[in-house]
């Protein structure tokens, strides 16, 4: 086959063919121009092949039955003869309101509501979710914008642009987006940096006036603005109030600009631009920093409308420059890939679908590199400063893929058993761990065929992109812009194999030591999840402790909490596992990196308190899976809590391994009974709050707030 740049190489002589003499020598040229066009044929077929196979992921890895009907290859639900069912989710309140929202099993919040009910049951204490998550700008504002803490009728929204106080001087702007080049700019490749500096000098008519309104500079700065201020401690913040999110922290910073590119991007809806577009994808980096998930997404839906409206879902004319044509290609793909993370990360469908989008990969090569408007750089390896933007694509297609077919395979497992969550079916459980074994050779594939000019290499002969828990051998004269490549490339590939792998961390009815020969491959992946956990705490702690490279980055400390709640899920599923020790460990190192980061911003401080919470709990129900006796204030006794160990024990025993957590009566009656004596039961909901219900209710199951249907 034909690689892209001989593709582009073959088109040329069939121009002029027609010009020359019917020579014998014209006739071998001809020969051979019809030659390459059918090899240039064959390539393109095979690239639209391997585009719908990504595109389109049966619900198995091996192809359909032929003799499906056509009914069914359009509607699968079909297949089985009864209703699809789907694997459903948890609706949470996750903002500053009560409302509700709803995320996927896939989802963090999803596992934070199944350790919630876990714990409540395990601990005979009501247990909110709310208290396992830290305090954010989210929870604190009803908007990014909103100048007072509280509900949105009190917040005094306006459409206003920014007071006199709050205007950056020129120099002012000029360092914050400095910032920009230095960091975001070679992970977010959505900007020409030529073109843009000529358009801000443009805004400027005269030095000592204030620029020219622009949305897109708007946008940049304060997404810089809310870069740089994380680098700077909080100053006056004691124990108490540096937990407390104000309107001066960091995941907040630079609002104002925030509000006003929105105010001017309202005057482009009817028609928007290319500028429009870069706008809306900074939004969405910005809202996701600041904690605005609901947000985001929603501002990512709008932005892909807006690149199909600019038809930037199909290959670009070929009578573009080509600088221009990558340019587009590299913010649909950039587009794609942040809604598909976005998507994968909240649980929720996908809007970008591959299957009606042509448009081809962006390249990486030397020229273009050159053609670009920066001055990065050439790595080893022919790696550019382009081949990050290709690979993080590459990578997000591969777990897209995976994603899924793993969720197909499970609504087809889950119509099956006329169910809809797989945790009260262990034989269904390790059927979809099976199928998950053989899908992630797809992300295994992705990690060997990165460049090793985009891996960070190791000690001691560690592998990178592995979980062997070597140490980084930092590369002492790399560039930073590469250095921070190497690493987030790395640290997205073990969130995205750790939140694949985290739905069989299943709390099972006996303390367990991940070992359980029934369920093989459901250990499997929770080891495999916590190994990925593991590898993202060590990679950024030890980043935090040598250097800079990480700090300031928001989505890393997102990285970080994420695998958190998969350390402490981890050892609350297995206390006695081999891995339990390593993953308790981790944890401590998340403590340090969140001290570390919380002197910069709110929710960071405010993660420790959540971890160290978690933690202590943990540690109980390890010590009483280890046959101790301990009690503590906030604690049962340790005979009560005997009693629940033998209850679970007893269930175990009369049902055998596929009995997963579904806690029994008498347990549910025991922890009901505790809080009837208050005439008043709570569940032990997803709401962020306590929820009154009637005394007497015994089946705690029943009061799990996982969408039934």
């Amino acid at each position: 086959s034909l690689e892209p740049a001989t593709l582009v190489a073959c088109t040329a002589p069939n121009a002029t063919a027609t010009n020359l003499a019917p020579t014998a020598s014209t006739e071998r040229l001809r020969s051979r121009i019809r030659h390459l066009e059918q090899q240039l044929q064959r390539h393109h077929l095979s690239l639209n092949n391997t585009e719908t196979s990504l595109a389109s992921p049966p619900v198995s890895f091996a192809p359909s039955p032929a003799s499906a009907s056509a009914d069914t290859r359009l509607d699968r639900r079909k297949e089985h003869g009864i209703p699809q069912r789907y694997w459903e989710g948890i609706y949470t309140s996750t903002a500053q309101s009560l409302q509700t929202q709803y995320y996927g099993p896939a989802s963090s919040f999803y596992f934070i509501g199944r350790m919630s009910s876990y714990l409540a049951t395990a601990l005979q204490q009501p247990h909110s979710d709310h208290h396992m998550q830290p305090n954010s700008a989210s929870t604190t504002f009803a908007t990014p914008t909103s100048p007072k803490r509280g509900p949105l009728d009190a917040a005094g929204v306006t459409a206003d642009g920014p007071i006199a106080a709050d205007t950056l001087t020129a120099t002012q702007e000029d360092y914050f987006l400095s910032l920009f080049w230095q960091s975001f700019h070679c992970v977010l490749q959505i900007l020409d940096e030529a073109d843009f500096k000529e358009h801000y000098k443009s805004l400027w008519v005269a030095p000592e006036k204030s620029r020219k309104p622009s949305a897109l500079v708007d946008m940049v700065l304060a997404l810089c603005m809310q870069y740089g201020v994380a680098f700077v401690p909080r100053s006056g913040a004691t124990t108490q109030t540096q937990v407390v999110v104000d309107g001066d922290d960091a995941t907040i910073a630079g609002r104002w600009l925030y509000r006003r590119s929105q105010t001017l991007l309202s005057a482009e809806l009817e028609s928007p631009s290319v500028t429009t577009l870069q706008c809306h994808i900074l939004a969405v980096y910005y809202l996701c920093n600041a904690s605005f998930q609901n947000m985001a997404h929603s501002t990512l839906a709008v932005a892909v409308r807006t690149a199909q409206i600019l038809g930037l879902h199909i290959e670009p004319p070929e009578s573009m420059p080509r600088k221009t044509k990558e340019l587009r290609k590299r913010l649909w793909w950039t587009l794609f890939t942040v809604e598909s993370k976005t998507c994968m990360k909240l649980g929720r469908p996908l809007s970008a679908q591959i299957s009606e989008a042509t448009c081809s990969l962006p390249a990486d090569d030397h020229e273009l590199a050159f053609l670009s408007g920066s001055s990065f750089a050439l790595s080893e390896d022919n790696v550019t400063w382009h081949t990050y933007n290709l690979q993080n694509t590459k990578l997000i297609l591969a777990a897209r893929t995976v994603y899924l077919a793993f969720h197909d395979k499970c609504a087809e497992v889950l119509a099956a058993i006329g169910g809809t969550r797989l945790y009260s079916d262990a034989q269904a459980l390790e059927t979809c761990a099976h199928f998950l074994s053989t899908g992630m050779e797809c992300l295994h594939s992705w990690r060997h065929s990165v460049p090793n000019g985009l891996k960070t290499k190791r000690k001691a002969s560690g592998e990178p992109f592995s979980t062997d828990k070597s140490p980084l051998d930092l590369e002492l004269y790399a560039p930073v812009w590469l250095q921070r490549q190497r690493l987030l490339l790395e640290l997205l590939y073990h969130n995205l194999s750790m939140n694949l792998h985290r739905p069989f961390i299943s709390f099972s009815t006996v303390p367990s030591s991940s070992s359980n020969s029934s369920l093989p491959r459901v250990h499997e992946h929770a080891n495999a999840c916590v190994d990925h956990a593991n590898a993202i705490t060590q990679i950024m702690h030890q980043m935090l402790t040598e250097g800079d490279t990480l700090r300031g980055w928001h989505e890393a400390f997102q990285w970080q909490w994420n695998a958190t709640l998969s350390l402490i899920g981890y050892i609350l599923a297995y206390p006695l596992a081999p891995s339990t020790p390593s993953a308790r460990q981790a944890i401590d190192n998340a403590i340090d990196v969140f001290e570390t980061l919380g002197r910069n911003f709110a929710i960071a401080a405010s993660a420790v308190n959540v971890t160290r919470d978690l933690t202590a709990k943990a540690d109980f129900l390890i010590y009483r899976a280890s046959g101790n006796d301990r009690t503590t204030p906030a604690t049962p006794s340790s005979a009560d809590l005997g009693v629940l160990q033998a209850n679970c024990s007893a269930d175990y025993a009369a049902h055998g391994s596929n009995t997963l957590f579904e806690p029994d009566m008498e347990t549910s009656g025991m922890f009901q009974n505790t809080l009837s004596g208050m005439d008043l039961a709570f569940t032990v909901d997803s709401f962020n709050y306590f929820e009154p219900v009637p005394p007497g209710s015994t089946e705690v199951s029943n009061l799990w707030n996982f969408f039934e249907g």
